[in-house]
């Protein structure tokens, strides 16, 4: 592990208008009751956290790989209240997008890791066939589960790699977490059961992963100086 020259970022007054526009939006998608504006809203977070990490002065490829996956995500976010599953199809481009930032500078095989972030994907699948009704969607979800979780397993293959700074990989790993856990409530609520809240805590978890995702590549400088691990 390494942090040199890696420093967490200062917080300059673009960057407050960047947070302040991004939480006014979430209020307004999340307790308001106009569907125009909500689904206006919904997008703005992520926006303002791509350009949040557009005008950062350090970019290399990792940086760039995080915001395509970012607008993709945004464009998914009105997608996917247009039309579901071509929605899902632009998130899934999103999680390959993170997938290739994630490959950027760590890609050693870390197995256990592996093993973990797609033994929690099969677990969590199982679940939904035997206590839920996919329907037509069981295979759309199993490939959309098998990209998710090797998004995760990159994500915290970055953790401890040398060339990552400790802040870049551990918020990667978790904001990859989050994301994740996004996914599942949201699929547990389609496919199983309500859940109290459920909407506003796949929201709030959803943030919560873009952000990690974000501040990974903030943190993590110029990916240029880094070399991937083999």
């Amino acid at each position: 592990m390494s942090d040199t020259n890696l420093t967490s970022p200062t917080i300059s007054n673009r960057t407050k208008v960047i947070i302040a526009v991004g939480f006014i939006a979430a209020i307004l998608f999340l307790f308001s009751g106009n569907d125009l504006i909500k689904m206006i809203s919904k997008p703005i977070p992520v926006l303002c956290m791509a350009y949040g990490l557009f005008i950062q002065p350090a970019k290399g490829r990792y940086q760039w790989a995080v915001i395509v996956g970012l607008l993709l995500s945004a464009t998914a976010d009105v997608v996917i209240s247009l039309h579901f599953v071509a929605g899902v199809v632009v998130f899934l481009l999103a999680h390959l997008a993170y997938i290739a930032a994630f490959l950027q500078d760590s890609r050693k095989p870390f197995l256990w890791r592996a093993l973990l972030a797609y033994g929690y994907g099969l677990i969590v699948f199982f679940f939904l066939t035997s206590a839920g009704d996919l329907g037509d969607l069981t295979i759309p979800i199993l490939l959309y589960a098998i990209v998710i979780t090797t998004m995760l397993w990159r994500a915290a293959a970055r953790v401890g790699a040398p060339g990552i700074s400790d802040q870049s990989g551990w918020s990667g790993s978790i904001g990859a977490a989050f994301f994740v856990l996004s996914d599942t409530l949201l699929i547990i609520r389609m496919a199983v059961a309500p859940l109290p809240l459920g909407g506003i805590i796949v929201m709030l978890t959803y943030w919560l992963g873009q952000l990690g995702i974000t501040l990974s590549a903030i943190w993590q400088g110029n990916e240029s100086n880094h070399v991937p691990q083999k």
